[in-house]
């Protein structure tokens, strides 16, 4: 996939993370793809919600919080904000009761070796690791700069 093609399957497709998309072709961005039917690959991944210094939820403005991961979301869910521990729940009842592995496509942002912030679909893969399932997931990462004028979220991770 090259970055217009990313850009066309993920653009208008309700990623909600702050990405400069006008930027991504000028700042020289790339798309690797990885698959993985590991859980701790998707554990592993960063999201774009985080936790503040007294385990309250945080955000990506203070610079004391911190981004957590997927695993850490799922161990979590009960200090995550009620509207998204509804929707994670039932995504999770939904993932137990499905026979076959939980299939993920996922955007992503690069922010060093093997290691990316999901752009969207956050909710199910918290839901994937939380419910145990089997998954397989299909990664769409940008390698780019990591910039927070990019992603004010990078902003963590440099």
């Amino acid at each position: 996939m090259d970055i217009g093609e990313f850009i066309t399957v993920f653009k208008d497709g309700g990623v909600r993370a702050w990405l400069a998309w006008d930027a991504l072709e000028a700042a020289g961005c790339v798309v690797r793809e990885r698959f993985s039917r590991s859980p701790d690959v998707l554990g592993g991944l960063f999201t774009v919600w985080y936790r503040s210094a007294d385990g309250t939820d945080g955000d990506w403005r203070n610079p004391g919080d911190r981004p957590l991961r997927v695993a850490e979301c799922a161990d979590a869910i009960d200090v995550l904000p009620a509207d998204r521990r509804r929707r994670i729940l039932r995504f999770t009842e939904a993932f137990r009761g499905e026979d076959a592995p939980v299939r993920l496509v996922l955007p992503a942002y690069a922010v060093g070796g093997d290691e990316a912030v999901l752009l969207d679909g956050t909710h199910r893969a918290v839901a994937a690791s939380l419910a145990g399932v089997e998954v397989r997931v299909m990664l769409f990462v940008l390698d780019g700069p990591v910039d927070p004028q990019m992603l004010p979220d990078l902003g963590h991770h440099r």
